[in-house]
This record gives structure tokens, sequence and C-alpha cells, in this order.
């Protein structure tokens, strides 16, 4: 006999706990969208567990400092961080970050307009620059790190911004003509408008290195110094589970599927504005929360809280009251 874990076992726990034994009550389709919802967004959010932490790794490129976080694959992430395996300064904090790592920016005067919107060419001296940057969960918002400017023979100013990607958009964010090397400091630019007067630049340069420190803010990786080459960065995190599609499909743990099943079914009863039917079921989807967490509270019992003085009593790995 087989142990009931799969799609197909969830959906028949789910009809049994709502009275919905016809497909016409409620069809497959409709308890796989409940199933998934609690089990995508409810399920990771209620309870974590240790079956869920796992680590989070991505590479750096030379020359880019900014890296999105999956926030639909992961939900958190946790200091400590390590690059290339060397343990790193974590802070979630713009203040504290770029205290040590200002972001100064260099302005310099780069040509003269001639009464036209461009193209205009130069090179600017102080590089290589950051380059702009969008965030996973705003990707029409651009956040630019250099920025061109003249005026036109009103006196109005023309702005002309990196898109991170090599190019130029105007203040509202419209395309403009041209391109910028981040690296050799290559720029040809048209504006909007015909432009008179001093053409100005603004850019943030660095030195690349390994970088030793990171920033998480705005569900984006800041990492400093900028990377010279590719590097792998590490930590932990807390995945997002994966849906289940197939009818023969078991979650993460088989043990989960009755706590899905309540979950579920909760979100029926739910959207039927069924109080009695949800004042029967809670204490039951309680009971099965207790039972999903009980795994992680034990793995973790075992083991004593982090601090200074750790290693000097876990034998044999103890550092010798801190001589080396």
């Amino acid at each position: 006999m087989t142990v009931p874990s799969t799609l197909s076992d969830i959906r028949s726990k789910v009809r049994l706990l709502t009275g919905s034994p016809s497909v016409i009550q409620l069809t497959d389709v409709q308890i796989d969208e409940y199933v998934n919802t609690y089990y995508t967004y409810d399920f990771p959010e209620q309870i974590k567990l240790f079956n869920l932490r796992e680590e989070f790794e991505f590479y750096t490129q030379p020359n880019v400092d900014t890296y999105p976080f999956p926030v639909n694959e992961y939900r958190t992430v946790f200091p400590e961080a390590y690059i290339a395996g060397y343990q790193s300064f974590w802070s979630q904090s713009q203040e504290q970050f770029y205290r040590i790592y200002p972001q100064l920016e260099f302005i310099e005067e780069v040509r003269q307009g001639d009464g036209t919107a461009g193209p205009y060419s130069f090179t600017l001296t102080n590089i290589p620059c950051l380059r702009g940057y969008t965030s996973p969960t705003s990707p029409d918002t651009i956040f630019s790190q250099v920025l061109i400017n003249g005026e036109d023979a009103l006196g109005t100013n023309q702005i002309a911004r990196d898109d991170g990607n090599g190019g130029w958009i105007q203040e509202d964010g419209t395309p403009l003509g041209g391109s910028i090397d981040y690296v050799t400091g290559a720029v040809s630019v048209t504006f909007a408008n015909a432009v008179t007067g001093d053409i100005n630049a603004q850019n943030i340069p660095y030195v690349a290195a390994r970088p030793q420190a990171i920033l998480f803010f705005n569900d984006i990786f800041f990492l400093r110094p900028v990377p010279d080459q590719s590097y792998k960065v590490q930590m932990e995190s807390y995945r997002t589970p994966t849906q289940l599609l197939a009818s023969d499909q078991a979650p993460l743990l088989n043990e989960w599927w009755q706590y899905l099943a309540y979950g579920a079914s909760k979100k029926v009863l739910e959207d039927r504005l069924d109080v009695d039917g949800l004042a029967k079921i809670m204490p039951l989807l309680e009971e099965q929360q207790r039972l999903v967490l009980r795994r992680t509270i034990v793995q973790q019992t075992a083991e004593r809280t982090a601090t200074i003085y750790t290693e000097q009593v876990q034998f044999p790995y103890n550092n010798n009251f801190n001589s080396f």
C-alpha cells in the first residue's frame, strides 16, 4: 500500500474537507490553484523550516557592482556572506554602507554645445565609472549613475542619464541616441533638443578589486569594491517551494501533504464565506502546522546559540582562546 503524498491525494483530501465530491462543485484546476497559492505564498511565510533553508550563490561580473535578488525564487537571505571564500562585511543600511564606501561624484566639463542636439563625442577622464541599475521589484525604474547635461537656447536643462546597459535616456525615461563604455569612458550622446554652452558630465569613479562588503537593499546586492573579475558570492537563504503541477508530484517532504490539503481547504472555505467550516478546520490546520514544525524544532534543539565563545568550547575545533 502506497502512503498518500501526491497532488492527487491532496485533491482528494480537499474535496473531503470542503464537502465538494463533484468536479462541478470544485474542479481539479481550481483545487490546484488553491494548493499552489497556499504552498507558494502562505506556507513559507507562516513557518520557517530547516528544510527550506539552503545556500544561495551568484557569480560576479567584472566591473558590475549590482546584482538583483531573485525575489520569486527565494524569500529572504541571511548574513554571513562569503566572497571567494572570504567572510565579508554585510549591511542592510545605506547610511552605514555608504559611510564606509561613499558615492562621490566627479564633475567635469566635457564639451561645448554647438547649437545642435548632437551627437556629441568625448571621453570621461576619471574612469572606470559605476553604471545604472534597476530593481527586480521595479524593472521600469532606472537608477542612473552617469549624468550628462547642458542648456538649450531657452536656458532649459537638457539631461541624458545612463540606462545601465550602455545607452542613454531622458529624465522621464525616454530613450536617447548614443552610448557609453563604462570602463574606457568613451561617450557619444544625442540630446532631445539643441544644446548651447557648457556640457557637463557627472560620474562615480572606482578602483576595481576583490569585493569585501555587501549592501542588501531594495532587493539588490551592491558590492564594494566593484569586482575586477568573476567571484562566487555565497550566503544562506530561504527558498520558495516549487509549485505542484503534475498529479503524481509530491511536495518537498511527503509529510507536508496533509498540511497543504488543510491550507488549501481553508482558502476554499474563505472564498465561500463559510464561517462555520473555517471554525471547524482551523484547529486541525494548526495541529498539522505543529507537526510540520516538529522536524525543524528537533533539528535545532541540539545546537547551541552561536556566540564569540562558541569555538572555545567545541572540541576539537577550538581556537585556543583566540590565540589565532
